[in-house]
Formats: C-alpha cells, structure tokens, sequence
C-alpha cells in the first residue's frame, strides 16, 4: 500500500469517527460571537483545572444531548444553546434551585405556567426532558426577537425580561443595539454568559485547554412512547429492563410511585434499545400494574396512624407523599397507600416474572420502510438510523438522488449495547 493511500484511509477511519461524535456536531454549529473578558478567562481557567466536572457532565449529558441538539439546529439557534443545561443544573433533570426552579432549563414556576408546562401533585413538566426542553427554547426565541440578539436574549432568561428592558429603557433609551457587557448587569448574570461562553471555547478546543471530552454517540439515546395506562415505576422499570434510577433519570417529571394516566395518556421515555422490551413485556403482564392507590383522608389523623394501618415505614409513606413523618392529615387530604396488602405480593411476583431480557432486541432480519421527506439527503437519513451511508445508497440503486415521497427499504443498525446499559446515577 502507498502512503498516499494509507494517509487516505486514515483520515476517513478519523472523519468516520469524528461524524459518529455529537461534540463534532455541536462544534460546527457554534455562532455566538467570541467574548473577550477577564470574567470569560477565569472560568476557562476553573472549568479546564476540573476534568473530574467535565466528566461528570459528559456522562450526565449522553443521555440528553442528542435530543436537545437535534432541536436547536431545527430551530437554526446558535448551537450554545444546547450547552445551556450545563450552566443551568450541570444536566441535572432534577436540580431545584433555592429560588423554587427546577429541571434541565431551571424554569421557575411562574414562566413554566405561562408556557404551558404542567405542575401538580402528580407530576412537573419543568423536570420534563422533552415539554421542558421546548419551553426554554420557545422561550429563547420569544426573548431573542424582543431584544435582537442573543446575548441579551440569555440575559434576560437569567435575570428577567422586565428587568433587563427597564435597565435599556432607563438607561439607554431603549437601544438595544447595546453590548450587554456595557449594561451593567447583576454579577450573576454576566458570570452566567461569561461561563457558557467558557464553556463553548474548551468544547470547541478541549486538546487547548488540557481537556479530555468523552465521546458521546451522534445517534439518538431515548425514544418516546404513550401509555393508556396507570403503572407503577418501579414496574415499568423492570418491564424495560433497565433500573429505577436510569428510569427517572429519563422520566424525572413524574415525582410519585405511580404514572397517574386515567384521565389522559402519558409518554415515557425509554433508550432507544428497550423500547420492544418494554412493549413486549407489558403485552405479556398479566398481573395489576400499580400497587399503590389514591387516599383521601376522611377525619384528622397522623401519618403514623395511616402507616401502621397500611403495614408501610413511616418514613417510606411520608417520602412518596412528599410530607413530614410527623404531619397530621387533614380531612380530605389525597396521599398514595399501599393497594390492601397487595403491595408486597406484586413487588414479589414482580421479581420471580419471566420478563423478556434487554438484549433481545428488533430481529436483524426485519426492515425499516422510510419515506424521504422535503430536505432529505442521504447522510442525513443514515445519521439518523445509525447506519453507514453506504448502506443507504446501496438500497437506493446505487444513487445519491432522492424524491420526495420515496420509499427505502433498509435493515437497522445493530444495537449499540452501550446505549441500553443501566447507569447507577
């Protein structure tokens, strides 16, 4: 073989691997303007001293990211918005803040009300990786068009829309053509834009600063599917043959023991891997799925009292209740109790079921029938199923050309393992 030839194959070993990295990705759509600032040095200097952090939020946001990416660029924002969950809860669903906000994009409740995300007992849209996901960038957007750029669009979802409009108003006559460097922002705000924009900078060139970024896989790591049906997690955890705790690292919107789905479906969302798992395994349960019902107290009595009646730990009731051990229940209060000393029975079937296992996946013999929608292209298509886009171009005929409406016929991608592993988080 000769050097050129080797050299060649090389860099198309090394461009395959840099295509099947979202931080690739991510990089190329990078549009905010380069910041200069001592406050932007410093926290280069901080993030590139703490490779144990970026690690952390590597392995928090492989199961985000790809999800939130995919969303900014639909949307053609500057891809920096996708790295804003790291600054908000360092990609943490269920971060909560002292000031009451809570989930990826730290909504509080007040703007979370006013674009639609759901809060009650049951269950909290800020947490919701999807619902929240598309508030904050409806939100971006909306604060993107009333002040013109996006730098003070991020001001002003840090600080406030009213309070950055009165400081431009008060003080610069309204101009927004102002540098929000010029405005005199509370600290925290500036730090905030400072650490993004630090942020962005070791991403783009992680080698520069010392850092060694993981990849993360360029392919999807959920899907979402609907339930007509009221479910426990624990149970729809072990249907999909994954743990409690990457269950709610993906469902984290859902803060009680039971899915609540009787008065409309409910999503989940699951590694794209288990998906059939799941779906086979519930189609398979022939038992009760939820082990808990709903109380409503009828006179004045403590929670000890309800705990011993229902043979449960005072403290376990108080937890998924979200109330003190020592609260006295008012009457008609709703709290969740064991269903009459069916609890345990159901968590013991449960462990002796024969569910089918994870690694049984979609059989490699069955087919994908894709229709080519208006912007398709090949590598797109292929990006999007996992697949080498050779393989795409084979089964269309050998060619690059695509019409809308045509159908390709392919078989999928070998599961990606890795992808379906539970995490201990």
């Amino acid at each position: 073989m000769s050097i050129t030839a080797l050299d060649t194959r090389q860099y198309q070993v090394q461009s395959h691997r840099q295509q099947d990295d979202l931080w690739m990705r991510v990089r190329t759509g990078f549009s905010l303007a380069n910041i200069q600032s001592q406050e932007v040095r410093q926290h280069e200097s901080n993030f590139s001293k703490n490779q144990r952090f970026m690690d952390h939020i590597v392995e928090r946001s492989q199961r985000y990211l790809h999800y939130i990416i995919e969303e900014v660029e639909r949307r053609r924002m500057p891809a920096e918005i996708a790295l804003l969950p790291i600054i908000e809860s360092e990609f943490d669903p269920e971060a909560y803040s002292h000031r009451h906000a809570a989930g990826l994009w730290q909504f509080m409740p007040s703007t979370a009300k006013a674009f639609g995300l759901e809060q009650n007992w049951w269950h909290d849209e800020r947490r919701d990786i999807i619902a929240a996901t598309q508030a904050a960038l409806d939100y971006l957007q909306m604060l993107h068009k009333m002040f013109g750029n996006w730098s003070l669009a991020l001001a002003a979802y840090n600080w406030g829309e009213g309070s950055l409009k009165k400081v431009i108003d008060t003080d610069h006559g309204g101009n927004k053509a102002v540098s929000y460097q010029a405005l005199g922002l509370p600290a925290e705000t500036r730090n905030y834009i400072s650490k993004l924009i630090a942020i962005r900078n070791i991403i783009a060139n992680p080698r520069r600063y010392g850092i060694k970024l993981k990849p993360i896989p360029n392919r999807p790591y959920f899907e979402q599917i609907t339930i007509n049906q009221q479910i426990d997690v624990k149970l729809a955890a072990r249907l999909a043959g994954i743990t409690e705790n990457e269950f709610n690292a993906l469902n984290p919107a859902y803060h009680r023991p039971v899915i609540k789905a009787e008065d409309s479906p409910r999503t989940l969302l699951l590694p794209v891997t288990n998906v059939k798992v799941f779906v086979d395994n519930l189609e398979s349960y022939d038992k009760v799925l939820v082990s808990w019902h709903v109380y409503q107290a009828e006179k004045p009595e403590t929670l000890r009292d309800l705990a011993e009646r229902h043979r449960i730990p005072v403290a376990r009731l108080a937890q998924i209740n979200g109330i003190s051990e020592r609260a006295t229940l008012k009457k008609g209060q709703t709290l969740l109790v064991p269903r009459d000393g069916s609890s345990a029975r159901e968590m013991t079937y449960l462990a002796s079921h024969s569910l089918k296992p994870a690694a049984k996946r979609v059989q490699p013999e069955e087919h994908i029938v894709y229709t080519v929608k208006k912007g398709d292209t090949l590598h797109e298509i292929a990006r999007r199923h996992g697949i080498d886009v050779k393989t795409i171009r084979l089964w269309n005929k050998g060619s690059d050309r695509l019409s809308v409406g045509q159908k390709l016929t392919f078989k999928p991608a070998q599961p990606v393992l890795s992808l379906a592993a539970p995490y201990s988080s």
